[in-house]
């Protein structure tokens, strides 16, 4: 097992957490497979890490952690040959700029009239240089290793290119599975082709960068690569159905989603909750951090407090919006209502001992805060948020759900609340804590087993064909309006059955990170003569958040890299067409193109 992230900050989120709770379940109910965390970033000190991790019993002395720049720095010149590049090219420019150390392995050389980063050097213990990582003004980015004694070794034009070398050249165990947490690192590692391992991607978050819209507007920018090329991974674990739907929205077949959610630490869920708590004391565990919203539920104590009702509000968490919160909280007069005591080690203990609990994001993946409050018994009363609540809450039942973003919704749902006769709220949180004992770490454990034990074979990919392949020309080209969209008939003359029958319609736009898939779910196929008819069926719903945006239109074959999509190349006497509301046009070069106007 290969548990993938960036780098393991001293104060971790919930990404880390839940990684490193799923590694202490497989140690603590599966069979013993090795562990190892793979990491990135050049600032981690991977001792004073691993040792911190022990103390603090959240890693288990036998699991390896192996960062790139620790390893490399103590590899041969034998051992580093197995990392794959081009051979380097000369010449190779000198240092120059100011210089700026970062850590006692890492420089920075700026330019001095602009501050823009022009090299990094990646040091040895010995003071050699290890790897440079140079903007050459005539090749552009490179990546140039060296050897202990200082020669140029191999080079890579990318950084992706060049972690993905390391990644290939260290796991080696087999059979073996690379469980990827890290937006940054799903960003890549999609891209190896001859892998020897299963690759598992775990979505924490959302996809979208706007999900409240609905299913269909642009992506995370630090998701885009990883959603291009979605079913290059081979199995991806999302944490709520809500958010699985939404992915099939895009037109993805979903045949490699899972149900794979993070895990509540052992005993979060209490047996019997002291039912005797003030009503309204509120908690909320949250960063404080502007995704949070936490002025939301500040403010709706104020204008509960307006109205005559007693609540408190107690934040737990630390963060750069701090300063902003307390100078709300003194402009609305809130001294004695809401408290921000930062980080503090009993939060079991206050959960238990609050009423209700509070979540206002602007997007959630599942998340781990609203999990421990409902198992220390507190009610949940939470925005509408994409994702997770739906997937937890049973409307009056274990908690409440008020319309995203409306804070006189919210304060009126915690005003009937504190109406509800003791029997109620009782028997609201017994269920409550009910609703995630499957989030604790033996049902988890058993979801990952039993995902694990159904992998498909490994897989390689044929990616020698990139985005320099000539377009699909097409004989005849149809578009006509369908029931919810426009159908489009593609003809062609020469192409293979086969290939034919596999291609999948890409319409992507122009400028915003978002596009859609149409494959065989409306795929249907018919032969005239030696053509082949492929039809297509695209929904007007795809375009909803994008109206008067520009798309392309493509074919690509299931699990071809991005890159690899070929463009659609229409009949020389075709002319524009509008379906419905939307403009479908020849561009300059002659290829396929849509614009929606409504």
């Amino acid at each position: 097992m290969y548990n993938v992230l960036w780098g393991i900050p001293e104060s971790m989120g919930g990404m880390t957490t839940a990684a490193l709770r799923r590694i202490r379940s497989f140690q603590n109910y599966g069979s013993p497979l090795s562990q190892t965390i793979l990491t990135f970033s050049p600032r981690m000190d991977t001792d004073e890490i691993r040792d911190r991790l022990i103390s603090q019993r959240k890693m288990r002395e036998d699991v390896e952690l192996v960062n790139i720049w620790h390893d490399l720095r103590g590899r041969s010149e034998a051992e580093l040959t197995l990392l794959e590049g081009e051979s380097p090219r000369t010449p190779i420019p000198d240092e120059d700029g100011e210089l700026e150390n970062i850590t006692a392995f890492y420089d920075v050389f700026r330019n001095s009239r602009t501050g823009r980063v022009m090299r990094r050097n990646y040091m040895r213990g010995d003071g050699s240089l290890l790897l440079a990582d140079i903007e050459d003004p005539k090749l552009g980015r490179r990546f140039i290793l060296h050897s202990p004694a200082g020669e140029p070794m191999a080079e890579w034009r990318r950084p992706r290119d060049f972690y993905n070398a390391w990644v290939t050249a260290t796991v080696t165990k087999s059979p073996a599975v690379v469980i990827v947490d890290d937006k940054k690192v799903s960003e890549f590692i999609h891209e190896i082709s001859n892998r020897n391992f299963a690759l598992i991607l775990f979505l924490h978050g959302s996809h979208l960068r706007q999900p409240w819209n609905g299913d269909h507007g642009q992506l995370l920018r630090a998701r885009t690569d990883t959603m291009r090329n979605f079913d290059r991974f081979d199995i991806v674990g999302v944490q709520t159905q809500q958010q699985a739907e939404a992915i099939r929205a895009m037109g993805f077949s979903g045949d490699n989603i899972r149900l794979l959610t993070g895990e509540l630490p052992q005993g979060s869920v209490v047996s019997e909750p002291p039912m005797r708590r003030d009503m309204g004391n509120a908690v909320m565990v949250a960063n404080l951090i502007d995704l949070k919203r936490i002025e939301h539920p500040i403010r709706a104590v104020a204008k509960l407090r307006d109205r005559g009702v007693a609540v408190s509000l107690t934040v737990l968490g630390e963060g750069p919006a701090r300063p902003k919160l307390e100078a709300l909280v003194d402009e609305l007069g809130l001294g004695d209502h809401v408290e921000l005591p930062g980080y503090v080690n009993d939060v079991h203990e206050r959960l238990t001992a609050a009423s209700f609990s509070t979540l206002t994001s602007t997007s959630e993946g599942l998340p781990l805060s609203l999990l421990e409050a409902m198992g220390a018994g507190c009610v949940p009363i939470v925005y509408d948020i994409t994702y997770g609540p739906r997937d937890l809450i049973d409307q009056a039942d274990n908690g409440f759900i008020t319309p995203w973003s409306d804070i006189d919704a919210l304060a009126d749902q915690i005003e009937k609340f504190l109406s509800l006769k003791a029997e109620t709220v009782a028997e609201m949180r017994s269920y409550a804590m009910k609703t995630v004992e499957r989030y604790l770490p033996e049902p988890g454990y058993q979801r990952w087993k039993t995902v694990l034990e159904q992998l498909p074979p490994t897989r390689s990919y044929d990616d020698r064909s990139g985005h320099s392949s000539p377009p699909f020309a097409v004989k005849k080209l149809n578009l006509v309006p369908s029931h919810r969209g426009c159908r489009i008939d593609l003809e062609f003359a020469n192409i293979d059955r086969e290939v034919a029958e596999s291609l999948e319609l890409v319409i992507s736009a122009r400028k915003l990170d978002t596009f859609f898939v149409r494959g065989s779910a409306s795929l249907s196929r018919r032969t005239m003569g030696r053509r082949q008819m492929l039809t297509f069926i695209v929904e007007d719903e795809h375009f909803s958040e994008s109206i008067g945006e520009i798309f392309d239109v493509y074919l690509r074959r299931p699990h071809d890299l991005w890159t690899s999509k070929r463009r659609i190349q229409t009949p020389k006497r075709f002319h524009s067409v509008n379906v419905r509301g939307k403009e479908w046009y020849s561009t300059k070069h002659g290829n396929l193109s849509v614009r929606p106007f409504a």
